[in-house]
């Protein structure tokens, strides 16, 4: 058992030369103190069974209860207008008080839980397992939930038959399919939240101001776990003494009763709602191979490579819904605007948005008598009226051939996920030195560069630009790809700021060397290694921004995304290992 317990106090004070504390804000000068609680505890009981039986069998079995709770409280006070800055938070009962901060929430989770592995002849494997969990996080109905699971190996190479086979060192297939469960929801998603909020919750009752509570989140009374499926199939074989081997899984999980906060119809009222939205699945496969290429005494050399792959797809939405869109709240203008798109028999993670077509010219006009220029009849728009737009505004592919571009030409224009990921490292041994080499890279998947929709098209004029903007269109560069300052009608995502975040990096390199032990021995030490060691070295991509591996707002439903994200650090390290 054990139990953690945090309480913080946080203390705020704004003074008269402060941004939030200035006088001519309404708050003008303000501060306030806040507790912060957090209490967690777990219980785990667990009993196990372990016995040979006759030299070729043995079993062992565990059987257990667990229980863990989360209580969070945060209470505390503010004011502002307060009229003696001298007094600091001492102040903070002469200025004008603010709603007092006080909730609390509260999570539990029980479990029973058992497993058995069963093994015969150290060549036959057989696991199962069952787990039953219980959320405080549901209504009465729903909150159990079970969990089955089960595993299978072979070692096929302990087998009589495989003795003749000589180039086989060790071979083992293994197959497996469980059930896992999740409950991430807030504490309280089944029940309609209330708010005693000042702003909007007070009205006139026989001629006095009352406070009322109003709902601020809709019931979903509902709720239940969500869940996953999960088969494994796998092999793992080496040859040549083991210096060559090889590991090949393929598996396949299906996610059912998936826990999101969805978008709600904007009849019901309410923006969104935690609810079980259909099902996906996830398929794939990885291979790992490592090789020992040279082993002597004074020289070693191995290897190891591995790649995934991963394809998703999405089996069923809610609502008889065809399509789930999901937008980033990175700027104002954007937070309603789709990203993404999770369509039925497609991928997760889909980018959504308009086909960039480069930006009109003056081939696409008609001169008019006043100097001006009207968009060509055969010419589609680009969401702006036919009159409004000029050479060198953004043009959009018009996929419907209506002549206008709008929301029915928006579509799929890139992948969030890649088509694989891997890594491949190599370690070398010269007598007491030693160096490990590693790579790493993603392929296939695209990132959407924010950063160059706010700093690469001129329609924010309090905003800097990128150097590349010196290249916008203008009259006297009409060569150009890059819109014209204000030249992007609208707010709207296209595959123009839409990059390839495919990358190879030199992750890790680690030099070091180990002092003789002739040469340690007078001074009565028994090891000493002196090392080097360096990451994020070089990064080869084609991805402009500052680093194509990000996770900016990351979900399933919503990756690769970069606005202002921080690079990796590359990072040197030296130091030292010293026994004695």
């Amino acid at each position: 058992g054990g139990i953690n317990k945090t309480t913080q106090r946080n203390d705020a004070f704004n003074n008269s030369k402060t941004r939030s504390g200035n006088p001519a804000t309404v708050y003008k000068v303000n501060g306030s103190v806040m507790y912060y609680e957090t209490t967690n505890w777990l219980s785990e009981n667990t009993l196990t069974f372990d016995k040979k039986f006759n030299r070729n069998h043995r079993l062992n079995a565990v059987a257990g209860f667990t229980a863990q709770g989360n209580k969070y409280g945060v209470h505390g006070l503010s004011a502002n207008q307060l009229p003696n800055e001298a007094l600091g938070l001492n102040g903070l009962s002469q200025g004008v008080p603010q709603p007092v901060t006080s909730s609390e929430s509260e999570w539990a989770l029980a479990s029973m839980l058992a497993r058995a592995n069963y093994v015969y002849r150290d060549k036959y494997f057989l696991t199962a397992s069952f787990r039953s969990d219980g959320s405080s996080k549901f209504r009465a109905d729903n909150q159990w939930s079970y969990f089955p699971s089960g595993a299978v190996a072979w070692e096929i190479s302990k087998e009589k038959f495989m003795k003749q086979v000589r180039f086989i060192s060790s071979a083992k297939v293994r197959a497996s399919w469980g059930i896992t469960g999740n409950n991430r929801v807030s504490d309280y998603a089944t029940f309609a939240l209330l708010d005693f909020a000042t702003r909007n919750s007070y009205y006139s009752f026989g001629n006095e101001l009352q406070q009322s509570a109003i709902p601020i989140t809709m019931a979903s009374t509902d709720l239940k776990w969500e869940n996953t499926a999960q088969t494994d199939v796998g092999l793992d074989v080496s040859f040549f003494k083991s210096r060559l081997s090889l590991a090949v899984d393929y598996y396949r999980k299906v996610t059912s009763d998936l826990l999101l906060n969805a978008r709600l119809p904007p009849t019901v009222g309410d923006v969104s709602a935690f609810k079980n939205v259909g099902k996906t699945s996830n398929e794939g496969l990885e291979i790992s191979l490592h090789t020992r290429n040279v082993d002597t005494k004074d020289f070693a050399w191995s290897s190891s490579f591995n790649i995934s792959f991963n394809r998703s797809k999405v089996l069923a939405l809610t609502q008889n819904q065809e399509s789930l869109t999901s937008t980033m709240g990175w700027d104002s203008w954007y937070s309603s605007v789709a990203l993404y798109i999770a369509r039925i028999g497609q991928p997760v993670g889909q980018f959504y948005g308009y086909i960039w077509d480069g930006v009109y010219g003056y081939d696409d006009f008609d001169p008019l008598p006043n100097g001006g220029f009207l968009l060509k009849e055969g010419v589609p728009t680009n969401g702006n009226t036919r009159a409004a737009i000029k050479p060198g505004d953004i043009k959009y592919r018009d996929l419907n051939g209506d002549g206008v571009v709008n929301v029915s030409d928006q579509t799929v224009i890139g992948r969030g996920f890649p088509v694989h990921v891997g890594g491949f490292t190599n370690d070398f041994r010269y007598r007491g030195f030693d160096l490990n080499v590693f790579f790493q890279w993603s392929y296939g998947n695209q990132v959407m560069n924010a950063n160059r929709i706010n700093f690469e098209n001129g329609n924010k004029t309090y905003l800097n630009q990128y150097k590349t903007f010196e290249n916008r269109w203008t009259p006297e560069n009409t060569t150009s790809n890059i819109p014209r300052a204000g030249g992007q009608y609208g707010y709207v995502y296209s595959s123009r700021t839409l990059e390839d975040g495919s990358f190879l990096r030199l992750k890790t390199v680690s030099l070091g060397y180990n002092i003789p032990a002739a040469v340690l021995k007078r001074a009565k030490i028994k090891s000493l290694r002196v090392f080097a060691a360096a990451q994020n070295l070089v990064t080869w991509t084609k991805y402009t921004g500052s680093d194509p591996e990000v996770a900016i707002g990351y979900s399933a439903l919503t990756p690769g995304f970069d606005y202002s994200s921080y690079p990796r650090a590359r990072t040197t390290t030296l130091g030292l290992n010293l026994g004695l």
